[in-house]
C-alpha cells in the first residue's frame, strides 16, 4: 500500500517546502485540486489550469512524490458543459494523473439549511426525489464516458454524507454499469460513521475492483444538549475500525492509497498526517486479524 494526504492539509503555501514537508511526513503521494469548475462561469482559463498543470508536475517530478488524485470541482451535472468534462481530462493528462475525484449529487440542500442556490445549483435543494437523483446521474455518467474516452483518466466517487450514492451498494448501483478501470470508488469511513456504513469489511468486499482509494480519518456522534451531533476523532478513537478496515485491505491484496483527511482542528500536520501515517503503517505491518462482531 501507499500512503499520502492532501496537498493544503501541510500548511504550506510555498510548493517546494510543502513537498519536501510531506516527504518527511512519510507521504508517497499527495491530493491536488484545480478550479476546473469555474469554467463554466468564465472564472477560469483552461490555458492557466493547464500552466498549474505543468508547474505541480514539475515540482512533484523532483520531490519524488505522486499524485493521488485530481479534484476539480465539477459534479455530474457538468455533462451540460461539456469542454469543461474535457478540461478536467486534459489537467488529469496535463499531470499525469488517473484518478479524478468526484462526488455524486445531493440528497440535502447544497451548502446546508439556509444557504442560497444560484440557478445552477437550485435543482439541489433537498426536496428532489432521491430516485430520480440517482437516474440523472447515471444519465450524466454515460456522458462522462464518451468525452472522457480518449483519455487515461478513472472518474473516482466519494462515499459522503449528504450526497445520493454514501454506501458501497449505493455506489455501485450508480457505477457498477461502467467498467471499473473507467469510474471507481473513494472509500471515507469517517464519512460512512454518519451515513454509509454497510460494515467496514463488507463494503470493501462489495466494492472490490472499484476501490480506488481511501480517505483515512476517523468521526463520532457525540450527545449534546439532548441532540446528536457529528464530531470528529483520531484514526484510533472514533468509530470507523481501522483495524478491520486495514485486515480486509489486505485480503484484498489492495495496493492503492490511504489518504489522510484528518478534519479535527487544533491538531498539527506532524500530529494529523505524520502520526496517523505511522499509526496505518503499523496495521499493514501487524499480523493480527481484526474481523467483524
Amino acid at each position: 500500500m501507499k500512503y499520502g494526504t492532501q496537498l493544503n492539509a501541510l500548511g504550506k503555501p510555498d510548493l517546494p517546502e510543502a513537498l519536501d514537508y510531506a516527504r518527511e511526513l512519510g507521504c508517497d503521494g499527495l491530493e491536488v485540486s484545480l478550479g476546473v469548475a469555474a469554467l463554466r462561469t468564465g472564472q477560469a482559463q483552461l490555458p492557466d489550469l493547464l500552466a498549474q498543470a505543468e508547474t505541480l508536475r514539475e515540482a512533484f517530478d523532483r520531490a519524488g512524490l505522486e499524485f493521488i488524485s485530481l479534484s476539480t470541482g465539477i459534479m455530474p451535472k457538468h455533462a451540460q458543459t461539456p469542454e469543461v468534462v474535457t478540461a478536467a481530462c486534459q489537467c488529469a493528462e496535463a499531470l499525469g494523473v488517473r484518478a479524478l475525484r468526484i462526488f455524486s449529487s445531493p440528497h440535502v440542500r447544497l451548502g446546508g439549511p439556509g444557504s442560497t442556490l444560484d440557478e445552477w445549483h437550485a435543482e439541489f435543494d433537498g426536496a428532489t426525489d432521491a430516485r430520480d437523483i440517482m437516474r440523472r446521474d447515471a444519465e450524466n455518467l454515460a456522458i462522462f464516458m464518451e468525452l472522457s474516452q480518449p483519455y487515461a483518466v478513472r472518474w473516482v466517487f466519494e462515499l459522503h454524507h449528504g450526497y445520493t450514492a454514501n454506501s458501497a451498494s449505493g455506489m455501485l448501483r450508480l457505477i457498477e454499469r461502467f467498467p471499473a478501470d473507467r469510474m471507481g470508488i473513494l472509500m471515507d469511513p469517517g464519512n460512512m460513521v454518519f451515513e454509509g456504513n454497510e460494515g467496514w469489511r463488507n463494503s470493501i468486499q462489495l466494492m472490490g475492483e472499484y476501490l480506488d482509494y481511501i480517505h483515512c480519518k476517523n468521526c463520532q456522534w457525540l450527545r449534546e444538549d439532548g441532540t446528536w451531533v457529528k464530531a470528529q476523532a483520531s484514526l484510533s478513537e472514533g468509530i470507523a475500525d481501522y483495524p478491520e478496515i486495514m485486515t480486509a485491505l489486505k485480503d484484498l491484496d489492495f495496493q492503492g492509497f490511504l489518504s489522510i483527511e484528518d478534519l479535527r482542528r487544533g491538531p498539527t500536520p506532524e500530529e494529523k498526517v505524520g502520526q496517523g501515517l505511522a499509526y496505518l503503517r503499523a496495521l499493514e505491518a501487524s499480523e493480527e486479524r481484526v474481523m467483524p462482531v
